[in-house]
C-alpha cells in the first residue's frame, strides 16, 4: 500500500490545478444553451411541461461540456493495449491484482500492470510506442507520453517519431527521457541502470543528467555513483524483449518488410548478397502467421518456403540465394 501511497501522491502533485474553460468557450455554450431555452419557451403551447423538459436537456448538456473542459482528455482516452504477454501478467482492479483478459485489452490513464517472476508483456502507446516489462515488473500509466515504473525492467522501442512526442518514464530513483531510441531502463530502489541500444536516452537522477547513447549502459547506485559500460546491439542481454516483441502482420506481405523488422528487433545490421537479392526479397510474398514466434524464428519459417535465407555473421544478417541440392536419378 505504501508504494502504490506514493505513486498516487507523485501524480497528484505532476497533475497540478485543472485548467479553466476558454472564456470563448463558455461564452459560445452558456448563448448556445440561452437561445434553446428561447426558442423552447416560446412553444409553450404546445405544452409547457415539454418545453421545460426540453430546455433543462440543453442546460444540462451545456454543463456537460463546460466540465469536459476542466476533465483532461486522457482521462477519457486509451493509453496503451496489450499486444502480448506470457506467464502471469495482472492489472490492478482497485486493491486487488487480476489476471488480464487476454491481449488487446485496452489500459486508460492511472492503469497499474505487473508481471509476476516469470511473466513478460508487450504493450504498444497511444504514440506508437512498444513498451515492454520484464518479469517481476510493475508501472501505472499516468498520461500519452508518461509512465510511472515502480520497479523492475522495462524496455522501450519508440521507432521514428517526432520530438515533441518523446516519452518520460518516472521511477523513485529517476526519470528518463527518450530522444527517439531503443532502450532498457531497470530499477531496484535508489539504483536504476539504462541500456542505450539505438539513439540517444537522458536520465535525470538527484539533480544530475547524464546522457546515454546507443551501445552504452549507465548504472547508478543509490549513493549516486556512476558507471559506464559498453553493450552491443545484439547482446543476448536484449533477448527478453526480442521474445515478448509483438509480431507484425506478414500474410500476403512483401518478405523485406519482415527481414527489416527482424534485423531492428535483433540489433543486426542487414546486408542483401547483391542488388539482385534485395529486389527479389521486395517481390516475394509471404503466407502465414508468426504471431508468437521470436524473430528470428519467424524469419527462418516464413522464408523456409522461399528461395531465400537469412545468414548470421557476427553483429550481421545477410540475405541470401537459398543453395537447393538436387540429387541425381
Amino acid at each position: 500500500m505504501e508504494n502504490e501511497k506514493d505513486i498516487v501522491e507523485s501524480l497528484l502533485r505532476a497533475a497540478g490545478r485543472r485548467a479553466e474553460p476558454p472564456q470563448e468557450v463558455h461564452r459560445q455554450v452558456f448563448a448556445a444553451a440561452s437561445a434553446a431555452f428561447r426558442e423552447k419557451s416560446a412553444r409553450r403551447r404546445q405544452g409547457r411541461w415539454v418545453a421545460f423538459a426540453a430546455a433543462a436537456a440543453v442546460l444540462m448538456l451545456a454543463v456537460a461540456a463546460v466540465l469536459q473542459w476542466t476533465t483532461p482528455a486522457d482521462d477519457r482516452g486509451v493509453l496503451a493495449r496489450v499486444e502480448r504477454s506470457v506467464g502471469g501478467v495482472e492489472q490492478a482492479t482497485g486493491d486487488e491484482w487480476q489476471a488480464i483478459d487476454g491481449s488487446r485489452a485496452s489500459l486508460g490513464p492511472g492503469a497499474r500492470l505487473r508481471t509476476l517472476a516469470h511473466g513478460r508483456a508487450a504493450l504498444t502507446l497511444a504514440g506508437g510506442e512498444s513498451l515492454r516489462l520484464a518479469g517481476d515488473t510493475e508501472v501505472m500509466l499516468d498520461a500519452p507520453g508518461r509512465i510511472y515504473v515502480q520497479r523492475g525492467t522495462v524496455y522501450v522501442d519508440s521507432g521514428a517519431r517526432a520530438a515533441a512526442a518523446r516519452l518520460e518514464i518516472v521511477t523513485p530513483a529517476g526519470t528518463a527521457r527518450d530522444l527517439g531510441t531503443q532502450f532498457e531502463l531497470q530499477v531496484d530502489g535508489a539504483a536504476l541502470r539504462l541500456r542505450v541500444r539505438e539513439g540517444i536516452v537522458a536520465i535525470d537522477h538527484g539533480g544530475q543528467s547524464h546522457t546515454g547513447s546507443a551501445g552504452e549502459q549507465i548504472a547508478i547506485g543509490p549513493l549516486g555513483g556512476v558507471s559506464r559500460e559498453r553493450i552491443a546491439p545484439d547482446s543476448p542481454a536484449w533477448e527478453w524483449a526480442e521474445s515478448i516483441a509483438p509480431a507484425p502482420d506478414m500474410d500476403g506481405k512483401p518478405a523485406n518488410l519482415l527481414i527489416a523488422w527482424v534485423a531492428r528487433e535483433t540489433g543486426r545490421r542487414l546486408r542483401y548478397e547483391s542488388p539482385f537479392i534485395e529486389q527479389r526479397a521486395a517481390t516475394v510474398i509471404l503466407h502465414g502467421n508468426i504471431r508468437n514466434l521470436a524473430p528470428l524464428a519467424a524469419l527462418e519459417a516464413m522464408l523456409a518456403t522461399t528461395d531465400l535465407e537469412c545468414v548470421l555473421q557476427g553483429d550481421t544478417m545477410e540475405i541470401r540465394t537459398r543453395d537447393f541440392v538436387t540429387h541425381d536419378p
